[in-house]
């Protein structure tokens, strides 16, 4: 028959609170260093995560300022957006200019007489097409040789010369439509024929040909415009060649009016550029200036205050700031108004700014711009601390390793304390025991002896 004890009966103490209490202060200053130990760890990691993200937030601002073309952009006026459109490129130089468009370029387009429908048979024989220089030979057999059939060999023909094949069918019947894919003079279609049984002889045509077969139904055609009196065409309806640098996009002709079109320095958007940059930099002193703060009111300390890593970088920005490349007037950032504040920010005064690109605009690219430029150099910087065998990424990887190893301490102590409460509490239970035993020896022994 088991035995049942009630822990504490023998002396009326409260056992198991006894054992949880010691239990308690044996685990109280071994946990509390590990939670502060894993506090600090989690802020520096945290603090560390905001860093590196700052970072990389800077650095794609950078991407697009190592490009000259961010800051020699060129603006584009134009007189009727309707009749031409233009790009200019880096490359062009201001000035105004007049336009007229006098024709636009058109595709050739060719068509056959009327047949009943589109599925009969035709005729059999060669098919020859030729497009600016080049001819594609296409065979019709007996077994597939209506207009469908002929439409499909046509397009799937390897050595399609830039010919599309359709079928349009009207009240009058099923006319085969050959189209040139590119607009221009040059190419224009010619189609011939030969051999079989004679019966393609509907498909024949060539430019100013007297036996043509097939109705022109649009002569290709190139475009055409006068720029400052000078006659220029194209094959397309983009002329790219006449202005160095700009690319006309012809929408209508309008032949006999001509309209401006301008090109200007882009200053707004150079200007927008500068600011993007100074915003930038300025977000990244931002969180540098909150992760490393110290209030000396209160004592708080931020995580990263005189941290080697952070003061490292912020340092090499600084000098890459403050330097000077080059020995034009506009090789620093103060010489186009950008000037470091006391709190470390930047600041850009409008008018000198107006003034540099008034003076320079193209230095102002080139400040930042290429393989030496400022942009170039500051992502550099941030790019050696951003790479993967980099100090932070060290640290970040320690810091985590801590993590584990104090989960696993912890783990250790709960096991090692289990133990702890286990013993105690047999000797307690010992003690128990015994002293119950002693109770009842001593009210045995007292209702022995006389009263």
């Amino acid at each position: 028959m088991a035995t049942i004890t009630s822990s504490g009966s023998g002396s009326g103490l409260d056992i198991a609170g006894i054992v949880d209490q010691l239990v308690a202060a044996e685990r109280a200053p071994i946990a509390n260093r590990l939670t502060a130990r894993e506090s600090k760890a989690n802020e520096l990691l945290s603090a560390l995560g905001k860093f590196r993200s700052a970072l990389a937030t800077f650095q794609d601002s950078l991407k697009g300022l190592k490009e000259l073309n961010t800051f020699q952009g060129r603006k584009v006026t134009l007189g009727d957006e309707k009749i031409f459109t233009a790009t200019a490129g880096t490359s062009s130089q201001p000035g105004n200019y007049s336009v007229e468009v006098t024709a636009l370029a058109a595709a050739h387009r060719l068509s056959t007489a009327a047949r009943p429908d589109a599925t009969s048979a035709v005729g059999t024989g060669i098919i020859s097409i030729t497009v600016n220089g080049t001819t594609a030979n296409i065979a019709i057999d007996g077994s597939a040789n209506s207009l469908n059939d002929i439409r499909n060999a046509i397009n799937a023909a390897p050595d399609n010369p830039g010919v599309r094949a359709t079928i349009v069918t009207g009240t009058g019947g099923a006319h085969l439509v050959l189209s040139s894919t590119t607009t221009g003079v040059a190419n224009a279609i010619s189609v011939a024929v030969s051999g079989g049984d004679g019966g393609l002889s509907p498909f024949v045509y060539t430019t100013g040909g007297l036996a043509n077969t097939m109705t022109e139904l649009s002569a290709a055609a190139d475009a055409s415009a006068i720029i400052d009196g000078v006659i220029v065409s194209s094959a397309t309806n983009t002329i790219a060649d006449a202005i160095d640098g700009v690319t006309l996009n012809l929408v209508s002709a309008n032949p006999g009016t001509e309209l401006a079109l301008g090109i200007g320095y882009d200053t707004d958007g150079a200007k927008r550029s500068v600011g993007t940059f100074v915003s930038g930099y300025n977000k990244l002193v931002a969180t540098i200036t909150e992760l490393t703060k110290y209030n000396p009111d209160t004592r708080d300390a931020a995580p990263l205050l005189g941290d080697s890593t952070v003061r490292g970088i912020r340092d090499q920005l600084r000098r890459a700031l403050s330097s000077v490349a080059g020995s034009t007037d506009v090789a620093s950032l103060a010489s186009i108004g950008v000037t470091t504040q006391v709190d470390g920010k930047l600041a850009a005064d409008a008018t000198k700014l107006d003034a540099a690109i008034a003076a320079d605009f193209d230095s102002i690219g080139e400040l930042f711009s290429g393989t030496t430029g400022l942009a170039t150099r500051l992502d550099t910087i941030v790019s050696s601390t951003l790479s993967g065998s980099n100090t932070i990424a060290t640290r970040e990887g320690n810091l985590k390793s801590t993590l584990k190893s104090i989960t696993t301490q912890r783990a250790s102590l709960d096991e090692r304390l289990e133990q702890v409460r286990e013993r105690l509490s047999k000797q307690f239970n010992a003690m128990d025991s015994l002293l119950a035993q002693l109770k009842t020896t001593s009210s045995f022994l007292s209702a022995q002896l006389p009263s």
